[in-house]
């Protein structure tokens, strides 16, 4: 993979050039990267800086894994393995509090066990007391995608990932009807009080899901919430703001009536895109994507950190690859959010 180095900005989106060269060649590789967004750019091994303060917490994204579990496309199994690892390894320095997959953890569903195998040998990791310090292991959540329902719906993402795995766990709230398919976790970290609700894919179509939806956040309106399923947006370059898809729009309109609702995850769609909505009465909700699959090597183990910051109220959005050891530092992978958390007025977004 070739790293660039950032040369400015157009429409909001940094635009890059190899380094040491200015030909024609180049120039056009330099066009095609910026149009398409799946493919990543402006690299580098340094960790691009930002103020830390007392505090400060973050929660670790794990966008679409399937090329990783299904060993295709260039993905390997040990590239979810040096995500779960990384994680582990930072989650005491950088306060880890949280992490949350994106949905299409698998790529066929119930047709290769082999895909849920790897995959719980790499997140499993999350769990355990000794490494992680903590009684129940490290927080996480399993989403469910487009591709988990393969060839017989989410029978194996719940003989994996099921309510029996995740029950007794004390962040682990609840589950819709009759499986893990839908779920909500309880946490707080930095003087704050969160709620991650998971909704599997195409959940606004299903009334008596976003009715029960709705029910959770209004039972724990005193938590910040974080809504994460597989399909929100489409890719666009920012300031653009991202198009929502059949799916994301009808659990948005569902849901956009809770006051504690301020972000929103998702995958499915290859590249990066956000939107910033804002509400009236001083709340917004952002909402964001990252999906990486469309990479070198079926996503080359990139992975969101997002560093929630009470004091500076602002949360620092990153982009890196434990497998590769780069970060990407263009405008769709490294940027800022306001962020009030409870009790505060938010600074300006970046």
């Amino acid at each position: 993979m070739v790293g660039y180095a950032l040369t400015g900005q157009a429409a909001g989106k940094a635009t890059a050039a190899p380094a040491g060269t200015n030909s024609a060649a180049a120039l056009k590789k330099v066009k095609e990267q910026a149009a398409d967004h799946s493919t990543p750019f402006a690299l580098t091994a340094e960790e691009p800086l930002s103020p830390r303060a007392p505090g400060d917490f973050a929660i670790a994204v794990l966008p679409d894994t399937q090329m990783y579990t299904a060993a295709r496309n260039g993905g390997k199994p040990e590239m979810l393995v040096a995500q779960a690892e990384w994680i582990l390894s930072n989650r005491a320095s950088r306060n880890i509090v949280y992490v949350t997959t994106e949905g299409d953890i698998s790529n066929d569903g119930n047709k290769f066990p082999a895909e849920w195998l790897r995959t719980t040998n790499a997140l499993y990791r999350l769990e355990n007391p000794v490494r992680t310090g903590l009684p129940d292991g490290l927080p996480w959540s399993a989403v469910v995608g487009n591709h988990d329902t393969r060839s017989g719906g989410t029978t194996l993402f719940n003989a994996f990932l099921g309510t029996n795995h995740f029950a007794g766990r004390s962040y682990y709230g609840g589950y819709y009807g009759a499986n893990n398919d839908s779920h909500y976790d309880l946490f707080s970290a930095g003087g704050q009080d969160f709620i991650g609700l998971a909704l599997t894919m195409g959940a606004g179509s299903n009334p008596d899901l976003m009715r029960w939806a709705n029910g959770v956040l209004r039972a724990n309106a005193n938590r910040q919430a974080i809504v994460v399923t597989h399909s929100l947006l489409g890719p666009a370059a920012w300031p653009h703001p991202a198009p929502w898809t059949k799916e994301g729009l009808q659990i948005y309109s569902a849901l956009t009536n809770n006051p504690n609702l301020f972000l929103m995850l998702c995958g499915h769609r290859h590249g990066e895109g956000r939107r910033h909505e804002v509400l009236g009465n001083g709340r917004s909700v952002d909402v964001v994507l990252s999906d990486y699959q469309g990479y070198t090597n079926g996503g080359n183990g990139f992975m969101r950190l997002m560093e929630f910051s009470p004091r500076n109220q602002t949360i620092r959005v990153k982009t890196y690859s434990p497998w590769t050891k780069q970060w990407t530092t263009n405008s769709d992978g490294c940027f800022s959010l306001a962020w009030a958390g409870r009790g505060g007025s938010p600074h300006a977004a970046h």
